[in-house]
C-alpha cells in the first residue's frame, strides 16, 4: 500500500471553527461569556439575555400547574 492510499483512507480532521452561540458568527478581538456561552458582541449578549428570561417566563407556567 503507497501513502497516497493511506492518506485517503485516513479519515480528515477538521479544524473546529468557534463561532457565537447566538449569531453564528466568527469571533473577533473580544469573547463575551454568558452562562457558559460564548459569545461575539455586546448586541448578542443582550440578545441572549431576553431569550432567556422569555424561556424563563414561558416555563413559570408549568412550574405552577
Amino acid at each position: 500500500m503507497s501513502s497516497t492510499d493511506d492518506q485517503r483512507n485516513r479519515p480528515q480532521r477538521l479544524k473546529a471553527v468557534a463561532r457565537c452561540a447566538v449569531c453564528n458568527g466568527e469571533f473577533g478581538l473580544i469573547r463575551h461569556y454568558r452562562c457558559g456561552a460564548a459569545l461575539c458582541s455586546r448586541k448578542c449578549v443582550e440578545h441572549f439575555a431576553l431569550r432567556r428570561d422569555s424561556d424563563s417566563r414561558w416555563l413559570w407556567r408549568f412550574r405552577v400547574a
